[in-house]
C-alpha cells in the first residue's frame, strides 16, 4: 500500500469506483480506494439494478443519463461485463395528477433531448402485454432506459480505474481519520497509514460512522427494501422479447423481467430502518432476515396489475438497506467544518445515479467545479439543527412518500415543527399555513376563516390556496401587508481587513456605510456563488444576508476565503436577529403611527438603513423588499419579535393591515422579474441573468471577473434571461418546461407562476440570445399544451419603479 495519494476514496461500492475511475479520466493517476471486504460488498451488491431516466429535476436527469451512456460503453471499453439492459421503462398514470407529473417531466425531456413518450392504454399494453390496464389512463415510456448487473458494472469500473493508474486496496477498514496542520489528512487502515491530500468519503450504509471519525454527523440511515423473485412464469418464458422495467408509482412497485421469471420490488407504507444507530462492520454480501407481513397491503394490488403473478410461487426474497436522508435526495459535495473532504452518500438510487454522480464528483475534486448545479444535492443543506431523531422521522417519511406525485409546492409535514419564531403560534393563530426551509417553519398562505388547514396540491391553479394567494397579493398592492422572514441566514463580518475581503468577494461595488446594497458573488469559473444583501454598519462592519437554505454552504465559502493573516472576523448570526417586513402603499403611514416619526423618501432614501425604536423593539429598518412596492425590512433581537409584530399589527388595523406568506411573495416578485435560486444557478452568469447593473467589472480583481472577460472575448452569452407574458390555460408554468420559436427549442423556464397584482400567467426563462428582445413570440409547453408567451421588459409591474417610493 502507499504511503500517500493525492486522493482516497473510502468505499467500494459502484459509486465510489465510479468517483475513481473518473478522476483518471481526468488525468489524475495518483488516486486509491480503501474498501472494508471485496468491492460491492454494501448497498451495491443488493441492488436490482434499474436505470430510470424519469425525475422531475434537471440535473438529475443530466446524471441519469450521462450514466446510461457510461454502461453503454463500458462493457467494451474495461472487457468486464456489466449486463446492461436496454429495454426501456414504463410508468402508469392511475389519476390525472399523475398524468400531469408525466406531461411536466416530459416537457423536461424535450429540452434535454431525451426520448421520452406519452402512452394511451393500448400502446402500453403492446409493451408489456402481461399486465391489467384496470384503472390506467396513460403513461410515460423512456425506451433509452434499463438495467444492469451492479456487481458487474462496479468490476468494471475498478478495472478502468485500475488501467488510468488507480490502485484499490481491498478488505482494508479504514479506522481513522486524522487533519494535518496543512489541510491534508492522515488515514488509518487496517494495513496501515497512508497519507492524502484530499478524502472523498462515499461508505454506502456506513457513512454514519466513518464521517464519526472526523466529528461529522451525517443524517443518513438505511432502509429496509426488499425484491421478491418469483418461480419461473411460463407466461414470461414464451415471450419474443423482454419486457420493459414497469413501475406503478401509486401502489407503488417495480417490476422487471430476470430471464424466465419477474423481479418485484415493493415499497410499503409500514417501513422500517436497519441498525440506525451504525451498521456492523462486519456486515458484507449478505441480506437481511425478509418480513412479507409488511407488504399484506402490497402485493395484492401488484399481482392484479399483473395477474400471472397470483399463479406463481416466491423463489427467493432479499432484504437490503438502502441508505436514505431526511429529504430522500443524497449528499454529494465538500462537507462543513473540513478542509479537503468530499461526501457521497445517502444514495438510495446508487445503480441509477453511479455514472453520474462519479463525473461531476471528480470534475469538481480536479477543477474546484463540478460543471452542473448541484445544490440540490450539497450536504450542506442540512445543519446542526437536524439531530437524530429528527433523521430517523424524515428517513422514514422520505421512503414512504418517495413515489407520491412531485408537486410543485409539495411540503412534508414530518419531524415538524422543528425550528420556529417567536411568534410562529401567533401566526398559526391568524390561519397561517407552514412550510419548512432549512428546518425554519414559515408561513407559506394564510387560511381564511374556516377554511381548512390541509393543503391540496396540484400541478393546475386547482390548489385551496390560489384564491388566497390572490388575497394577500392584492393586500400587498392596495393596502398593506407584513411578512416574517427570521430564517434569512445573517453573518456579521467586522474588522479592519473587512472591506477589502468583501470588495474581492462581491462582483459591484461595497455599499458605503448607512446604506445597503444587492451584490452577487461568482465562482472562479464566472457563474454564481449566490446573491447577498450586504448592509454596510461602519467602516468596517458589514451585515450580510443571504437565502435560509444556503446559511451553511455560503459561510463555509466567507470563510475558505477569509485573509490568513486575520484582520476579518465572521459570526453567523442567524439565530439572534429576526426579521419583520412591512410592506405596500399604507406601509409608511402605519410605521409612523407605530413610531411616530418620519419615513419620506427624503428622510429615509432606497435602499438605505437606519437605527429606529418601533413599539419596544429596537431595529434596523432596512428601505428595500422583494416584492415591488413601498416597504421597509425590520431586523431586530429575536426576542423582541413578539411584541414588535403586535405592535404594527395594532397600528395598521385602521389602514387595512394583514399578513400575507412565501407563496405570495414568489408571484409578486415574478411580476418585478426578480430572480430567484432557479435562476441563479451555479451554471448561469450575469450576463446571462441580465444583472450587468450589479457587475463592476471596472472596480479591480474580483473572483469571477477574468471568466466574465472571456465569455465576452468569446463572443458573449450563449442565452439570455427573459420574462414571459403567457396565455396560459388552467395550469401555469414553474420550472423546466420547453420554450419553443416556431419547431426549434428556444430555451426552458426557470421558474413560473401566477401574477395576481397583473392577473397574468409569468414565467422567467433562459432563452437563445436571438429570442429574448422584447415583442418575441415564442410558445412555452405546459402540461403537453404549448402556449403562446411573449417575452416582455423585466419589471413588468410598475415599470418605472414608482410605486417603490409611495
Amino acid at each position: 500500500m502507499k504511503k500517500y495519494a493525492r486522493v482516497i476514496v473510502i468505499g467500494g461500492g459502484i459509486v465510489g469506483c465510479s468517483v475513481l475511475y473518473h478522476l483518471t479520466k481526468l488525468g489524475w493517476r495518483d488516486v486509491v480506494l480503501a474498501e472494508k471486504n471485496e468491492l460491492t460488498s454494501g448497498s451495491t451488491w443488493l441492488s436490482a439494478g434499474n436505470v430510470p431516466q424519469f425525475s422531475l429535476s434537471r440535473s438529475a436527469t443530466r446524471i441519469i443519463r450521462y450514466s446510461i451512456e457510461l454502461y453503454r460503453r463500458l462493457e467494451a471499453e474495461t472487457g468486464q461485463a456489466t449486463g446492461w439492459h436496454g429495454v426501456g421503462s414504463l410508468r402508469l398514470a392511475t389519476s390525472r395528477d399523475r398524468l400531469d407529473e408525466f406531461k411536466h417531466v416530459r416537457g423536461k425531456d424535450k429540452f434535454l433531448g431525451i426520448e421520452s413518450d406519452l402512452l394511451g392504454p393500448g400502446e402500453m399494453k403492446n409493451l408489456f402485454p402481461l399486465m391489467s390496464l384496470d384503472g390506467v389512463i396513460g403513461g410515460l415510456f423512456h425506451p433509452q432506459d434499463g438495467h444492469v448487473d451492479g456487481s458487474g458494472v462496479t468490476q468494471a469500473l475498478a478495472a478502468g480505474a485500475r488501467q488510468g493508474g488507480a490502485e484499490i486496496y481491498r478488505y482494508n477498514r479504514v479506522t481513522g481519520l486524522k487533519p494535518r496542520p496543512g489541510g491534508e489528512w492522515e488515514i488509518e487502515t487496517e494495513k496501515g497509514r497512508i497519507g492524502a491530500e484530499i478524502v472523498v468519503l462515499v461508505p454506502g450504509p456506513w457513512a454514519r460512522q466513518v464521517a464519526a471519525m472526523i466529528g461529522l454527523d451525517l443524517p443518513v440511515i438505511s432502509m429496509e427494501h426488499h425484491h421478491l423473485l418469483f418461480d419461473e412464469i411460463p407466461e414470461v418464458k414464451a415471450l419474443t422479447r423482454e419486457l420493459p422495467v414497469l413501475r406503478d408509482p401509486d401502489v407503488p412497485f417495480y417490476l422487471r423481467q430476470e430471464l424466465n421469471t419477474i423481479l418485484v420490488g415493493p415499497y410499503e407504507r409500514q417501513c422500517r430502518a436497519w441498525k440506525p444507530d451504525g451498521v456492523p462492520w462486519d456486515f458484507a454480501q449478505s441480506s437481511i432476515p425478509p418480513d412479507l407481513e409488511r407488504f399484506h397491503d402490497n402485493l395484492p394490488r401488484i399481482m392484479a396489475r399483473v395477474p400471472v403473478l397470483e399463479r406463481a410461487g416466491l423463489k427467493h426474497v432479499v432484504n437490503g438497506p438502502i441508505p436514505y436522508t431526511p429529504d430522500g435526495t443524497p449528499l454529494l459535495g465538500p462537507v462543513y467544518g473540513h478542509r479537503n473532504v468530499f461526501v457521497l452518500a445517502g444514495i438510495n438510487f446508487g445503480i441509477t445515479l453511479a455514472g453520474g454522480f462519479g463525473r461531476y464528483m471528480a470534475q469538481w475534486i480536479v477543477s474546484g467545479d463540478p460543471g452542473l448545479d448541484l445544490s440540490a444535492y450539497d450536504p450542506r443543506r442540512f445543519g446542526d439543527w437536524v439531530t437524530r431523531r429528527y433523521a430517523f422521522i424524515k428517513v422514514h417519511e422520505s421512503y414512504r412518500v418517495n413515489w407520491e406525485p412531485a408537486y410543485p409546492d409539495r411540503e412534508r409535514p414530518a419531524a415538524r415543527p422543528a425550528k420556529t419564531s417567536p411568534i410562529y403560534d401567533l401566526l398559526a393563530s391568524r390561519g397561517a399555513v407552514f412550510g419548512s426551509r432549512y428546518g425554519w417553519e414559515r408561513a407559506n398562505w394564510f387560511a381564511a376563516p374556516g377554511q381548512p388547514r390541509e393543503e391540496r396540491f396540484s400541478f393546475r391553479r386547482r390548489t385551496n390556496y390560489f384564491d388566497q394567494l390572490a388575497r394577500e397579493c392584492l393586500a400587498v398592492r392596495d393596502r398593506a401587508a407584513v411578512y416574517e422572514l427570521s430564517s434569512l441566514a445573517k453573518y456579521d463580518i467586522r474588522g479592519p481587513g473587512a472591506e477589502a475581503f468583501l470588495d474581492r468577494l462581491c462582483a459591484n461595488r461595497l455599499p458605503r456605510p448607512g446604506r445597503a446594497a444587492f451584490t452577487l458573488m461568482l465562482t472562479p469559473a464566472g457563474r454564481f456563488q449566490s446573491d447577498y444583501v450586504l448592509v454596510r454598519l461602519a467602516q468596517d462592519a458589514f451585515q450580510v444576508l443571504t437565502a435560509a437554505a444556503a446559511e451553511l454552504r455560503n459561510l463555509q465559502w466567507l470563510e475558505e476565503h477569509k485573509p490568513a493573516d486575520g484582520g476579518v472576523s465572521i459570526r453567523n448570526v442567524t439565530s439572534r436577529y429576526g426579521m419583520l417586513a412591512v410592506v405596500g402603499p399604507e406601509s409608511r403611514r402605519i410605521l409612523e403611527k407605530v413610531t411616530g416619526e418620519d419615513w419620506s423618501d427624503q428622510s429615509f432614501p432606497y435602499y438605505s438603513w437606519q437605527t429606529r425604536q418601533v413599539g419596544l423593539a429596537p431595529v434596523r429598518a432596512l428601505r428595500l423588499n422583494y416584492v415591488g412596492e413601498l416597504g421597509w425590512e425590520l431586523h431586530h433581537p429575536v426576542e423582541y419579535q413578539r411584541g414588535l409584530y403586535e405592535a404594527i399589527m395594532s397600528a395598521g388595523e385602521e389602514f387595512g393591515l394583514t399578513d400575507c406568506g412565501m407563496r405570495a411573495l414568489n408571484s409578486l416578485r415574478l411580476e418585478k422579474g426578480y430572480c430567484g435560486s432557479a435562476e441563479l444557478s451555479g451554471e448561469d452568469t450575469p450576463w446571462e441573468a441580465g444583472l450587468e447593473a450589479y457587475v463592476q467589472m471596472d472596480k479591480g480583481g474580483f473572483i469571477g471577473r477574468d471568466a466574465l472577460l472571456r465569455q465576452m472575448e468569446e463572443g458573449g452569452p450563449a442565452r439570455k434571461l427573459v420574462l414571459l407574458d403567457i396565455e396560459a390555460g388552467e395550469a401555469d408554468a414553474f420550472g423546466d418546461e420547453p420554450l419553443y420559436q416556431g419547431d426549434r427549442i428556444a430555451g426552458r423556464v426557470t421558474s413560473g407562476g401566477y401574477g395576481h397584482r397583473l392577473e397574468k400567467s409569468l414565467a422567467l426563462a433562459y432563452v437563445r440570445p436571438e429570442a429574448s428582445a422584447p415583442g418575441t413570440k415564442l410558445e412555452v409547453e405546459i402540461l403537453d399544451e404549448r402556449c403562446p408567451a411573449l417575452v416582455v421588459s423585466r419589471p413588468l409591474y410598475d415599470p418605472d419603479n414608482q410605486r417603490l417610493k409611495g
